[in-house]
């Protein structure tokens, strides 16, 4: 996916390009592939991102359907945590939990409680192409390194 600046958030337009180009766009929002999910998380670690989650949704031309219910979220900042140590954290208790949902999950019997996807199904179209994994970023304090 080629991305526009203009609507990409400050915190992923810290990713790098190659990260950017697999991007999903989901409205105001961007998401990964499952393939892609592992070097997004590693991405945000070295750009100093912190990951305040994400949830599955499935991103079809003409429709999306957020399974919110299906998320991995880390635990917020905690008193006195670095900020290194909370983005090296929440990088790691996210793909653990996303691990976890993939590994004990069935996302497509989950998604297909939404009568559009079901029906989408039903026609023959292969909904898991349009499985997306949502990540939210936080960078509330990256700007300090970027002048040391």
């Amino acid at each position: 996916m080629t991305n526009n600046n203009n609507i990409l958030t400050k915190q992923e337009q810290r990713l790098p390009k190659s990260i950017l180009d697999k991007a999903i766009k989901s409205t105001n929002e961007f998401g990964w592939r499952q393939e892609d999910f592992l070097d997004v998380i590693e991405a945000a670690k070295q750009t100093h991102l912190a990951i305040i989650g994400g949830q599955v949704q499935y991103v079809l031309p003409d429709g999306t359907c957020e399974l919110y219910w299906l998320s991995y979220d880390p635990t917020y900042r905690q008193l006195n945590e670095t900020w290194l140590t909370y983005c090296e954290r929440t990088a790691n208790e996210c793909l653990e939990k996303f691990n976890n949902l993939i590994a004990t999950t069935d996302i497509e019997k989950e998604a297909l409680t939404f009568p559009f996807l079901s029906d989408k199904k039903k026609n023959g179209v292969d909904i898991s192409e349009y499985l997306t994994f949502i990540l939210y970023f936080d960078d509330k304090q990256t700007d300090l390194f970027d002048k040391i």
